[in-house]
């Protein structure tokens, strides 16, 4: 279904049974219109007090998403500092392991050197 003509068949199918209610309602003409004016002075108060809770709303949301930002980078330079502090920590063990990890290679190197001559020499 079109969302055009539903709209249109709400519009119009309201206008008809406003007006039927109208005429088949066992009020007076007067009544009626003292009943809308009624009506009217009610749904302006209503209307003005939806203005202000939207007004509300419009800054409740501005507010929450200033503070969300700011939440963010406070946690985003939180982190930062975090991991800094954890490299920092982590920097003596890297080094150390890098020596280790070399001492290694140089004894490999011997070995290989070592196992190499003594080949050589049996042969």
């Amino acid at each position: 279904m079109n969302k055009k003509s539903l709209a249109y068949g709400l519009l119009i199918g309201g206008v008809v049974g406003g007006v039927a209610s109208l005429l088949t309602s066992p009020s007076s003409g007067k009544e009626i219109r003292a009943q809308i004016k009624d009506k009217k002075d009610d749904w302006t108060v209503v209307i003005e007090e939806m203005k202000g809770h939207i007004g509300e709303l419009k800054e409740s949301i501005g507010t929450l998403s200033q503070e969300g930002k700011e939440t963010v980078l406070q946690l985003s330079k939180d982190l930062q500092a975090s991991f800094k502090q954890w490299q920092a920590s982590t920097e003596p063990n890297n080094q150390r392991l890098q020596e280790e990890i070399q001492s290694i290679q140089r004894t490999i190197e011997e070995l290989e050197k070592s196992i190499n001559s003594a080949n050589t020499t049996n042969q």
